[in-house]
């Protein structure tokens, strides 16, 4: 089973699983999200970016947690996520659902993030995991030339809003609102990329921000 709770400064849920629950989170991954699917080229990116997090820890690459249960106890494998990029990955997840055939797998596993993203917030506020699931249900796919470093940028700005959970979680639902392509926030940030790119003459999805993340507690 899928366990989700929030990293000790709330800045991201630890996602943690048995080797084949990880498996099947990123086989379904892969199924929505196929090489020349539904989505744009950095839109696809994104969305895979959650399968290689996946992967590398059920590879045992990020984190491990022993889990008790009424047999003994269990290794699960585990993996921590910025909120609004799991958030984002996820919303998109949902959105590219609604135009495939699911099976019953794909929909349990599907909910069992949801579930996951759910009880670690309630574990810290409950009006918080409220907003931030209603945005969930309520996001609509973003159009074709929508900037998705805007949703790094957001991260960067979430992390450096506050030092504790709850104080951070707070700051989540309007971090992920601005996200919309409609938000001053993201219209300005556009506006400007796309600035540099003409007067570098390229593409504004082909420029990078390389300055380092600033320092933050997870």
């Amino acid at each position: 089973m899928l366990l989700g709770s929030s990293t000790k400064y709330g800045a991201g849920l630890r996602l943690a699983g048995d080797h084949t629950d990880l498996c099947d989170l990123y086989e379904t991954i892969h199924y929505f999200v196929p090489e020349n699917g539904l989505i744009p080229p950095h839109h696809d990116e994104f969305v895979l970016g959650l399968a290689y997090d996946v992967r590398h820890a059920y590879q045992g690459d990020r984190d491990t947690q022993l889990i008790n249960n009424p047999n003994g106890s269990s290794i699960y494998f585990a993996v921590d996520i910025l909120w609004p990029i799991f958030l984002v990955q996820v919303a998109m997840l949902r959105a590219i659902a609604a135009y495939l055939p699911t099976t019953r797998s794909h929909q349990a596993t599907l909910y069992r993030i949801e579930a996951c993203i759910e009880n670690a917030m309630n574990a810290i506020d409950a009006n918080v995991s409220r907003k931030c699931c209603d945005w969930l249900h309520d996001f609509s796919p973003f159009p074709v030339g929508y900037l998705m470093s805007f949703v790094s940028q957001q991260s960067k700005l979430y992390v450096l809003a506050a030092t504790t959970a709850k104080s951070r979680l707070r700051k989540l639902p309007e971090i992920i609102s601005d996200i919309s392509p409609y938000s001053p926030a993201y219209k300005e940030y556009e506006t400007e990329l796309r600035t540099i790119a003409e007067q570098q003459k390229c593409s504004p999805d082909d420029l990078h921000d390389d300055s380092e993340w600033p320092k933050f507690k997870w």
